[in-house]
């Protein structure tokens, strides 16, 4: 899949995250979420993925001082295993993200919120006239 850079809604970059002392209750609460770990991050954070469906990916970056939830949606594939033609010739190069990542508290609550508002504005019929 490809990534661009993005900026983040916040203030400054985060920090690398260091080891939480005497077990990590939160990534039992994402792991409850259906969040898999999935490495570090590029900036030292730690990264949890949950693969929402085949299409859609919510990536959960866990630095120490935020948590930075960002997710990705295979458009190219989508369209084409609907009989859609993208102006691409790669399908697989065709991603739809956010503009700008969100900095979240390191809160499963928070994350399950935003989560549900991603959803909600992925909903898109195209068929609305008031498109």
């Amino acid at each position: 899949m490809s990534r661009r850079s993005r900026r983040t809604r916040g203030d400054d970059e985060p920090r690398a995250v260091s080891a939480p002392p005497g077990g990590d209750d939160f990534a039992d609460e994402l792991a409850a979420l259906g969040f898999a770990p999935a490495g570090e991050t590029r900036r030292g954070g730690r990264l949890a993925v949950l693969e929402f469906n085949r299409h859609l990916r919510f990536m959960l970056h866990q630095y120490d001082d935020a948590t930075v939830l960002t997710w990705s949606f295979s458009l190219g594939e989508f369209a084409e295993e609907r009989g859609w033609q993208l102006g691409v010739t790669d399908v697989s190069a065709a991603e739809l993200y956010p503009a700008a990542d969100v900095r979240l508290p390191r809160d499963v609550e928070a994350i399950g919120a935003e989560i549900t508002r991603v959803l909600a504005t992925l909903r898109l019929d195209l068929g609305d006239p008031q498109l």
